[in-house]
């Protein structure tokens, strides 16, 4: 639950860019860069027949107004849930010593 929580989150982190297919966009048949967002793999693409141009979350893909990548997605929640369970037990290793 942590994880997906994390990947949804780590699309409000930051936009990058990366390349997309819309055989239905003009200009975009054989691939374009759009705006993209996501941590660590990007997997929220922008649309760029419906959304706001140059942006990209998670809530614009609720709408279907961005495009979401499936692969990358999983990729994401596995790497959020291995990362906060790194955390956990890392962190609950380290309990002071009793006097």
């Amino acid at each position: 639950m942590v994880g997906v929580m994390l990947t949804l989150l780590s699309t409000f982190v930051g936009e990058r860019s990366a390349f997309a297919q819309y055989p239905d966009i003009m200009g975009c048949e054989s691939g374009c860069s759009v705006v993209a967002t996501g941590w660590p793999l990007t997997y929220v693409r922008d649309y760029l027949g419906m959304s706001v141009v140059n942006t990209a979350d998670i809530t614009e893909v609720w709408f279907a107004a961005d495009r979401l990548a499936w692969q990358p997605f999983v990729v994401d929640v596995a790497f959020w849930c291995l990362a906060s369970m790194a955390a956990y037990y890392g962190l609950r290793g380290r309990r002071p010593a009793k006097p």
